[in-house]
């Protein structure tokens, strides 16, 4: 019995000397597939953090550390693995589980800090490079346009809707910060490039408390790449459909505390016409460029500065039709448009209690655009628009207790207009002040407070309130809810437009011009009706929201998981376009007004399926009500007309009325995703499906209520095939649209598409 008792201990003494003699380990990190995943990060038990190369690959001294010292493994969009020290001596090779759904995943733009979405008391969805990759998408809208809860619109430019809302109601930030220069209120997301997104984070429900004025309906925040070890350098080819063609290139270091990202991206195609009848095409041929270059420097472990540049430039031209004289003359449109944002910041953080973060962000966002006519070169019509952006802000994040933060944010804004159609240089400036308290009482309830105070130059105070709860009944199944108050101040153009489209024929004057614009059209015998009293506008009031979003998230299984969300956003003195008066060449004048009160409320429900390591599936659907109250009061008090099929003049019915324009009551996706195994090929399989919906006013009543205002509702289906090869070779090809599904009403839907993609991984083919 001694014996073997001195034995056993003379073979511990002998594998712990051989443990601590030992060359650093070297761990391999990858997905089911075998594949490396670039981007994981190791967390070790005395708060050292490592990254992985793009090789996947990772060293560890374990010498310094004993085998019962746990690691936690992780990387977006998989599933966290936690191992001991002594595991990874027997086995360094780590295979991590693509998560289910998004419970494993962080994400910033929630609460301006790092939270976990299995922590966050708010519904948030967040889109990994994998899933990016998967859309076989050329620019950001391709994206987008396949998410539960969200629509693309066409209105200047491709648009977005979320929980009925449009998207002048939702801030798009690029790195966490705000992207301007936007048309009618769209932001047209055709303008940012996909092949160095990192990830995106869609975050639903008013976020005014935290972001101010247009983050009502919610917040998109797009993570660009950044380098996170050693040497980088990737090469991107695609061409597609309408000889559209999409080349870039990437390169990064991380070296003795310095972090340098640097991209480039070439974008162009032909276009596509929806309509052969009319001249010009329904998507102009353009050509896009955009560079970027992100810096960081570590000054040890309390200081850290970024400095981040971005420029896109884009250039358009297209033959258009002019009215001219009774008839119909072609004109050749050109035009151009630059973005540079430039945002540096400084992080201290002296100890583990205390954080401090100064960021400045300069944007200058330009257009162009000239219009003549063929034949004779005269000028139909040219414009050209200046916007400047900046803002500088602190933000403290203070930790009171391992259960409590607090962040404290104050800054300001200036934003200035120089336009051809705005009679002078416009300039609005504002300050805020956000305070945020994040609390864990119990490991059941997760509670996030804020509020936000903002005093513009235009508009005085604003004060925006949000509280946001979450408890969890189990480890599996747990309810979050929100209550929230957001704000849109009105922008240069609701105010101070001063627009005529010589080729159409039509007026539009912001609400503080438009008595004095109907006035001189009325002298020069243009006007031949007037709609509304021009005298009854003026100064526009800012509008204002109250939401609710509850719902839960319900892991049934180790491999399905269920997520729901339920919503009422109630939006007072929403402003509206709204027709002044009638020309005499039957063309309006047009203007801007508040409605009183407007409500979009629904369900969003989604469902992820695992099924082994082979199949992934998924399911969303979305119920949308929409609904003007002023326009259901006039109803019930019969101001409203509307003639039946026999032409007969009856009142318009509570059950006639479909809401407001351009929003599909049903709405939802299925995906399907199979890796072959021997092979190695993936199949991403999506349907997108879109209710009908109203596309405008007929019977000149001005409301939604007429079977014949309808587009037809369509589903799409997407097909990607991709395959990922040593030494960093990655191919893709699919087609979008398999079944050439199309609706006259939305420019966004080009029909089928095919695309073939190439991504190289230049330092592991050299390196290898």
């Amino acid at each position: 019995m001694i014996k073997k008792i001195t034995c056993t201990w003379l073979f511990c003494l002998i594998s712990l000397v051989s443990f601590a003699s030992k060359e650093p380990l070297e761990i391999l990190i990858q997905d089911v597939k075998g594949s490396p995943i670039t981007h994981g990060i190791i967390k070790i038990g005395d708060g050292k953090v490592l990254s992985v190369n793009s090789n996947g690959q990772a060293k560890v001294d374990i010498s310094a550390y004993s085998a019962s010292v746990e690691l936690e493994i992780y990387a977006m969009g998989f599933e966290q693995l936690k191992l001991t020290v002594g595991e990874l001596m027997n086995n360094p090779r780590v295979v991590l589980k693509e998560s289910l759904g998004q419970m494993d995943e962080y994400v910033l733009s929630a609460t301006r800090t790092d939270r976990s979405v299995e922590d966050l008391p708010m519904p948030v969805t967040i889109l990994t490079q994998e899933k990016i990759r998967e859309t076989g998408a050329f620019r950001l809208s391709d994206i987008l346009g396949e998410q539960t809860g969200l629509q693309l619109v066409a209105d200047h430019g491709t648009g977005l809707q979320m929980q009925g809302l449009d998207s002048e109601y939702i801030l798009i930030l690029l790195d966490g910060e705000p992207l301007i220069g936007r048309t009618a209120g769209t932001f047209d997301l055709d303008r940012i490039s996909v092949s160095n997104i990192e990830r995106i984070e869609i975050l639903r429900g008013p976020s005014s408390a935290i972001y101010g004025s247009e983050a009502m309906a919610g917040v998109v925040n797009i993570i660009t790449k950044k380098q996170r070890e050693g040497f980088s350098a990737n090469v991107i080819g695609q061409y597609g459909s309408f000889n559209s063609l999409d080349l870039g290139a990437e390169v990064g270091l991380n070296t003795n505390g310095w972090n340098v990202y640097g991209y480039y991206d070439y974008f162009s195609t032909e276009g596509y016409d929806l309509n052969t009848e009319n001249i010009g095409k329904t998507k102009a041929p353009h050509k896009a460029q955009t560079g970027q270059l992100k810096l960081g420097k570590s000054l040890g472990e309390k200081w850290k500065f970024n400095l981040n540049g971005r420029i896109y430039k884009d250039d358009y031209q297209d033959v258009i039709g002019v009215s001219s004289g009774g008839e119909t003359l072609t004109a050749d449109m050109a035009g151009d448009s630059r973005d540079i944002n430039i945002n540096p910041s400084v992080r201290f953080k002296p100890n583990t209690d205390w954080t401090f973060t100064l960021r400045n962000m300069t944007t200058l966002y330009d257009t162009h655009s000239n219009t003549v006519f063929a034949e004779t070169g005269e000028v139909v019509d040219e414009e050209n628009f200046s916007q400047r952006y900046h803002r500088t802000e602190m933000q403290t994040d203070f930790r009171l207790d391992e259960k409590q933060l607090l962040t404290i944010g104050v800054g300001h804004q200036l934003e200035t207009v120089d336009a051809t159609r705005y009679d002078d240089n416009n300039r609005f400036n504002s300050g805020y002040l956000y305070l945020q308290h994040q609390w864990n009482p119990t490991k059941k309830w997760n509670v996030v407070t804020g509020v936000r105070g903002d005093l513009h130059s235009e508009y005085a105070g604003r004060i925006s309130p949000k509280i946001a709860a979450m408890y969890a009944f189990s480890d599996n199944f747990s309810w979050q809810g929100s209550v929230g108050a957001g704000f849109k101040s009105p922008d240069f153009r609701q105010l101070l437009l001063n627009f005529n489209n010589a080729a159409v024929g039509y007026y539009v004057y912001g609400a503080m011009l438009v008595e004095e614009g109907v006035r001189q059209l009325e002298e020069q015998g243009q006007v031949q009706q007037l709609l509304m009293d021009p005298s009854s506008f003026g100064d526009l009031q800012p509008e204002n929201s109250w939401a609710i979003n509850t719902g839960f998230r319900w892991k049934l299984t180790d491999d399905l998981l269920l997520n729901t969300n339920f919503y009422r956003n109630q939006i007072s003195n929403l402003i509206e376009t709204a027709a002044v008066a009638r020309l005499t060449n039957g063309r309006n004048v047009y203007s801007y007004i508040n409605l009183n009160e407007v409500i979009t409320q629904g369900a969003e429900v989604e469902a992820n399926y695992r099924l082994g390591s082979q199949w992934r599936f998924s399911l969303g659907y979305v119920y949308l009500d929409s609904r003007d109250e002023e326009v259901i009061e006039g109803i019930k008090n019969g101001e409203y007309f509307k003639r039946n099929a026999q032409n007969q003049t009856r009142r318009v019915e509570r059950s006639d009325y479909g809401g407001l324009f351009n929003r599909s009551r049903h709405s939802g996706n299925v995906k399907v995703n199979f890796w072959e195994r021997h092979s190695g090929i993936n199949v991403a399989l999506r349907g997108i499906y879109r209710g009908k919906y109203g596309y405008g006013d007929i019977n000149g009543n001005q409301i939604l209520d007429d079977p014949s205002e309808y587009a037809d509702g369509l589903m799409q289906l997407h097909l990607t095939l991709y395959k990922e090869f040593d030494r960093g070779i990655r191919l893709e090809t699919g087609v979008r649209n398999i079944t050439d599904a199309l609706n006259q009403y939305d420019s966004t839907n080009p029909g089928r598409t095919y695309f073939v993609r190439v991504t190289a991984s230049l330092d592991r083919l050299i390196g290898e």
